[in-house]
């Protein structure tokens, strides 16, 4: 702003916390928001806490879970997803390999949509 002090800046959009990274085209996104507007809605009536289960299936403290790892603990709490929703989220929340989920940025995502956002 100092060197040209007449340029106008664009306003500012943030990234949306469903796919930042753009790796989902709009049906996908419809598909994994009601996906996740379900999920949540689940979560938040049972007030369940999911993330210490993925941390306890993380042996490295990585951040990340293998799929069948992560549809383990869904079916511990009896969280229901057709094998097309858990593509889903596997393509948007991938971690480092094909298979893992980056299950913090999923927790993170899951209590946005469930309106409990607060740090634990």
């Amino acid at each position: 702003m100092e060197k040209n002090p007449t340029k106008t800046l664009s306003a500012f959009k943030a990234p949306s916390i469903l796919d930042p990274k753009d790796v989902l085209n709009s049906t996908e996104e419809q598909q994994l928001d009601a996906t996740l507007t379900r999920l949540a809605r689940e979560v938040f009536l049972r007030r369940l806490l999911i993330k210490p289960f993925f941390q306890d299936k993380d042996s490295q403290r990585s951040g990340f879970l293998s799929m069948s790892r992560f549809k383990q603990i869904f079916d511990n709490f009896k969280l229901t997803c057709s094998d097309a929703e858990y593509a889903l989220i596997n393509k948007r929340f991938q971690a480092k390999a094909a298979n893992e989920i980056n299950y913090c940025e999923f927790d993170h995502v899951l209590r946005q949509y469930a309106g409990d956002n607060k740090a634990f």
